[in-house]
């Protein structure tokens, strides 16, 4: 079994997916950019054995203090498999994997699994965490069932949106582009949302030029206002709903819901096959994730993996962060010599 890390112009990279399901986590141009904002590395683990092979996008970072660790990109994305199928060879390849970065001296690896593309974090690795669930919509069903599958109350506000005139579309030019920024911000700035979820021009201009025509731009419009707005991709027949802002001024319009109505209509026509919405803010079962629930009764567990390679150096890397934090005591934040 040989592992590596690949480059983002390693044509390994986009020959893999070529042959797999994936989503726009696992894109090469969308790893540079989350590493481009983590002053981190773009590369993936590729671990191959016998015809199978795993791939995993990673973003290694020098560590404040001495060292470098690998971390998933924002998002899910989770590892990948191609060839026949094995049940035992996701533990395998993890192990290869750990054993390389390893001898590459990494301290630490963090894994984001994907809620859609991975059932679970393979047994005996490291330490597995379930955060939440995420919200997921079978976009396979007719729309007479997808209708009633909307909560009763999501279904009364988007006919009320409708019959008032609220228009929901997707701005191909994007001549709202600006007014989307100024929404996010907004309500990231509301919400007194955690400073990785403050995207700022650098980011929202990376993500169009590396993701191109896989990303849409949703807009609401209300009596000529654009009173919400939100981010789409689109990659494999999943559709994500990436990110979004609204103005305060319509929140008892509620135009979320109607931006996602249109939305999943389009990608049912499109022949897309599954449309997710996520979870709660840091995958908490919040009034976030409540109102993703009143459009599909679909659960999937989001989990992360985390796994200490270099242990000594690990311990020493906390010490110096913070005496009082205790490395083999469970947390909420890892690794732990990043915890601000």
């Amino acid at each position: 079994m040989r592992a590596d890390l690949l480059g983002v112009d390693a044509p390994q990279w986009e020959d893999f997916l070529a042959d797999v399901p994936h989503d726009f986590y696992h894109l090469p141009a969308y790893v540079a950019l989350c590493a481009a904002q983590e002053n981190g590395e773009p590369c993936a683990l590729y671990v191959r054995d016998a015809g199978r092979a795993m791939l995993l996008p990673l973003v290694v970072r020098p560590i404040p203090g001495g060292g470098r660790d690998a971390a998933s990109p924002y998002g899910y994305p989770g590892p990948l498999l191609s060839g026949p199928e094995d049940p035992l060879f996701l533990y395998d390849a993890f192990v290869a994997g750990a054993q390389m970065l390893w001898a590459e001296q990494m301290v630490s690896l963090f894994v984001r699994f994907h809620p859609l593309l991975n059932d679970s974090p393979p047994d005996g690795m490291g330490t597995v965490v379930q955060h939440g669930e995420t919200v997921s919509i079978d976009l396979t069903l007719e729309p007479e069932a997808l209708w009633r599958q909307t909560m009763s109350g999501h279904r009364n506000e988007i006919n009320r949106a409708l019959k008032a005139g609220h228009k929901a579309f997707f701005d191909d030019t994007w001549e709202h582009y600006g007014a989307f920024k100024r929404l996010y911000g907004g309500t990231m700035e509301r919400r007194n949302a955690a400073e990785h979820y403050r995207f700022d021009d650098v980011y929202f201009d990376g993500l169009r030029a590396a993701l191109g025509e896989k990303l849409h731009l949703c807009v609401v419009d209300i009596g000529g206002a654009v009173a919400a707005a939100g981010l789409f991709v689109e990659t494999c027949g999943i559709v994500q709903y990436h990110l979004s802002g609204s103005d305060d001024a319509f929140a008892r319009e509620s135009p979320a819901k109607l931006m996602i109505h249109f939305v999943r209509d389009w990608a049912k026509a499109r022949g897309d096959i599954r449309m997710h919405l996520g979870g709660g803010v840091g995958a908490a079962d919040d009034s976030l994730l409540r109102f993703k629930a009143g459009f599909s009764p679909l659960r999937r567990p989001f989990y992360t993996l985390r796994i200490v390679l270099l242990e000594d150096e690990y311990e020493r890397l906390v010490a110096a962060r913070d005496p009082s934090l205790h490395p083999a005591l469970p947390s909420d934040f890892f690794p732990l010599y990043r915890k601000t």
